[in-house]
């Protein structure tokens, strides 16, 4: 009779166990899942604010390109000067023909450039690009964790 009784318990402490190791596989799994879930939020947010970063630039630079080609129209003798007044790097090669380049930036590591040749008051683009801009102080805070004795 002691025998029937042991072998009875053995078989309700091996559901309990299985119960028990599935409970910690679908909560491990959960867990997972919501970690993973919010690095994708996180990387979605900061994939708009890239977005929105570099289409504000783009619009700053399609405003000076505007500009430029107003310069351009109205013909007077101040042109290089108006060039200054904007910012820009610019060079006449020849009477009537400029080559113009701008920056933008777009946020701390990137920035837009915009290269104009104008031939006889035609804006031809030459570039336009997204130039990464890092210097040595975005490097000083990141650290890879390595022991060093």
């Amino acid at each position: 009779m002691n025998q029937k009784a042991l072998t009875s318990s053995a078989h309700i402490g091996g559901a309990s166990i299985l119960m028990i190791f599935v409970s910690l596989c679908l909560t491990t799994f959960a867990t997972l899942a919501m970690v993973s879930a919010s690095a994708s939020f996180r990387l979605a947010e900061r994939v708009v604010e890239s977005s929105d970063n570099y289409f504000a630039a783009d619009n700053r630079a399609e405003e000076i390109l505007a500009e430029i080609s107003t310069i351009i129209q109205s013909q007077d003798r101040e042109t290089a000067a108006r060039f200054r007044d904007l910012d820009l790097d610019f060079a006449q090669p020849y009477p009537g023909n400029w080559i113009i380049s701008y920056t933008v930036p777009i946020d701390r590591s990137r920035t837009l450039h915009v290269g104009v040749e104008i031939y006889n008051q035609l804006l031809h683009i030459t570039s336009w690009r997204v130039e990464a801009s890092y210097t040595s102080a975005d490097f000083e805070d990141i650290g890879i964790g390595v022991w060093v004795p």
